[in-house]
């Protein structure tokens, strides 16, 4: 077994520093008063490849700066924001994300800085379809909560339909739906050629 041990390793007779092929450090920290830098140029596919390859945690004290994708690898990935994690961004497996929050404030906000006379901050609900048809629901809004006995329940929801696609001759529905009685009901409907109230005709004033 080759050995060797010094407090210091210094180059002083060029610019180039000094080159270590295959440098293993067994215990201690790697301390750095400089920059770390590697110019291999290996991209990640996985959380064992890539140029910069760690098997633990990785804490960052500034900002990160990443100039291409993001990916979160695991099906649960959550994002923590805030010194006491108040509000996280959780994927949903092959569903979505959800965001949540400890407070009763507005948990999501979309703002627009833009000072001019044009609308703005826009949420659109785009169905990407290539091949809408008749009937397609576009996109809903849910307000869902738990019932007396634990279960989710959607008390109401909005949602808007195609009822005709062809170009030129579009149509739409949008529909406002509550709960009554334990039953979901139509209760307000924008339609194409009428607006219609209580279509289910239920007892309501």
């Amino acid at each position: 077994m080759s050995e060797i041990r010094v407090d210091t390793i210094s180059e002083k007779t060029s610019a180039n520093g000094v080159a270590v092929d295959g440098l293993t450090i067994k215990d201690g920290a790697l301390t750095a008063s400089g920059i770390v830098k590697t110019d291999d140029t290996t991209n990640s596919t996985s959380t064992t490849t890539g140029s910069i390859q760690t098997d633990g945690g990785l804490g960052v004290a500034l900002d990160a700066v990443i100039g291409d994708d993001l990916f979160m690898k695991s099906d649960a990935a959550i994002i923590h924001f805030g010194a006491d994690s108040d509000v996280t961004m959780t994927h949903v497996a092959d569903a979505g994300l959800t965001i949540a929050s400890a407070g009763n404030l507005h948990t999501l906000q979309l703002q627009s800085n833009d000072d001019d006379a044009n609308e703005g901050p826009v949420l659109q609900m785009f169905r990407n379809s290539s091949s809408p048809v008749d009937d397609d629901v576009l996109g809903k809004i849910k307000f869902s909560g738990l019932d007396g006995a634990g279960n989710a329940t959607t008390y109401g929801r909005i949602e808007t339909l195609i009822m005709q696609e062809a170009n030129g001759s579009e149509d739409a529905t949008m529909e406002f739906r509550i709960m009554k009685a334990g039953t979901e009901r139509n209760i307000l409907e924008l339609d194409r050629g009428a607006v219609i109230i209580n279509e289910d005709s239920q007892d309501i004033d």
